[in-house]
């Protein structure tokens, strides 16, 4: 009977010990990958401490009630500033370099100075988004240049009209002088991917970086452009998820996918009745951007073309070709993808970058067939530099944003920076903060002050974080 007993004991011993390892195991996992669980532009705002097990204060980042529902174990759970972190998702959003004598330290900087330097080069600010005063249309093609996209290039000319050409790169390279004419004539010039096919594509989003880039670098050898417009093959619903959105808003390009589908590519060979009749009963709004293709099974379509125009034209509308002052257009999130997928990776990001980095020989970017660089503003690239003891703590450009008095910043970056580690609680959606000498914060999801959560990645605005860390921050901020 006792031995039977013990044998119990034992077992819900292991059992314990067990469910907890596992628990943590699962912890452990939501912080290596980097996920908070959160979505786009969730904020948090700090309130009152809330009561840890061994009674000290853990100040939290969070709604107004958080003080009162957070959860001690869990606060007293914090990883100290010895153990090990994983990286933040943007590689080099920050550098943080130190003398031998503060390197390790652990130490809590009590004071920063902060300062924005230029580097040196310079960065084209796009045109600032505005509501066209008529009402507009966007005719946009897929799928070119094909022997077809000289007659769409006709009729537009005839019509003295200007519209948006979506190209992919293996047909920029079979046509490289109907890119040219394009060009030529005014038109803008859009990213559609190289060759369209979507299992390659939406595998995962390296494929489709990779094919961006290639596609650009067909551009600048065909007619010494590159674009920042990009339409996603087959549009974005149900085939982009956010880190998708994020990679490419946060390598600088603009997506669009459309208001009226022409539904000229619902199957081979639709008639140019039905195109224009699908036209016809689409819903008109203010600024239409039109879905149509020029590749070479879309004859139909340029016989729809001139009636489509007449029918606009009827209705009041004047015509343009996309821009960057052109507000995007994109659908919504997906509740379910078409394909399963890792997220994107910070290799991911760095590689579509490079598809709009203007290499020599290159004309600027195309943008409605003028030149952005004319009307366009030079500023210089800058990076953020916190100054905090021996330490200096460089937010690269892109890395950071201006925020009213203030920039966002990495979060985890600014703290091990001032000598203390983060933790991803992924149960409760918060970042924990833990420095050496025990204080203790935590950053959780909500919408007051400006602390964004972007793909996994939680952002802060530096001078009130450090604030509410208690650090004060020099006179001579800049």
């Amino acid at each position: 009977m006792i031995r039977r007993r013990i044998v119990r004991a034992v077992y819900a011993m292991v059992i314990a010990v067990s469910a907890a390892a596992f628990s943590g195991w699962f912890v452990d996992q939501g912080e290596a990958s980097g996920e908070l669980g959160g979505s786009e532009g969730e904020q948090v705002y700090l309130s009152a401490p809330a009561a840890t097990a061994n009674g000290n204060d853990a100040y939290v980042l969070g709604s107004a009630n958080t003080a009162s529902t957070a959860n001690a174990a869990n606060v007293a759970d914090i990883k100290a500033a010895s153990d090990s972190v994983e990286p933040i998702a943007i590689d080099e959003a920050a550098r943080t370099t130190t003398n031998s004598s503060d390197r390790n330290s652990g130490s809590k900087i009590s004071a920063v100075t902060v300062s924005v330097k230029a580097v040196g080069g310079t960065v084209v600010e796009p045109p600032q988004q505005a509501q066209p005063a008529d009402k507009t249309v966007y005719l946009t093609f897929d799928d070119g240049p094909s022997k077809l996209t000289g007659q769409v290039l006709d009729i537009l000319k005839k019509n003295g009209i200007h519209a948006t050409f979506f190209v992919l790169g293996e047909q920029v390279e079979a046509h490289p002088e109907l890119l040219k004419r394009i060009v030529a004539e005014g038109h803008t010039v859009g990213n559609h991917t190289y060759d369209h096919v979507y299992k390659e594509l939406y595998s995962g989003f390296g494929e489709f970086a990779k094919q961006i880039v290639r596609t650009e670098t067909a551009l600048q050898e065909a007619a010494g452009i590159r674009t920042k417009l990009v339409r996603a093959p087959g549009g974005t619903f149900g085939n982009f998820d956010q880190s998708y959105f994020d990679a490419m808003k946060g390598a600088g390009y603009t997506l669009f996918d459309w208001t009226v589908d022409s539904g000229d590519s619902v199957r081979i060979g639709v008639p140019a009745s039905e195109i224009v009749s699908n036209v016809h009963q689409s819903k008109l709004s203010h600024e239409t951007i039109v879905l149509l293709h020029d590749s070479q099974s879309h004859a139909e379509s340029v016989k729809a073309l001139p009636e489509i125009i007449h029918y606009y034209k009827s209705k009041g509308y004047s015509f343009a070709a996309l821009s960057e002052q052109v507000k995007p257009v994109t659908f919504r999130l997906s509740d379910k993808l078409k394909w399963s997928r890792p997220k994107a990776t910070a290799s991911d990001r760095e590689l579509v970058g490079r598809g709009i980095v203007q290499e020599h020989g290159a004309e600027p970017f195309v943008f409605s067939g003028e030149r952005a660089g004319g009307a366009a503003v030079d500023q210089q690239l800058l990076e953020l530099v916190v100054l905090a003891g021996e330490r200096s703590i460089v937010f690269a450009p892109d890395s950071f944003a201006k925020a009213g008095d203030d920039w966002q910043v990495p979060l985890r970056n600014l703290v091990e920076g001032i000598g203390g580690s983060v933790s991803w609680d992924v149960g409760q959606r918060a970042a924990r903060v833990t420095f050496a000498n025990g204080e203790r914060y935590e950053v959780r999801a909500d919408d007051k002050a400006g602390i964004e959560l972007r793909g996994g990645v939680m952002y802060a605005p530096l001078l009130a974080v450090l604030k509410q860390f208690g650090i004060a921050t020099e006179p001579n901020v800049s």
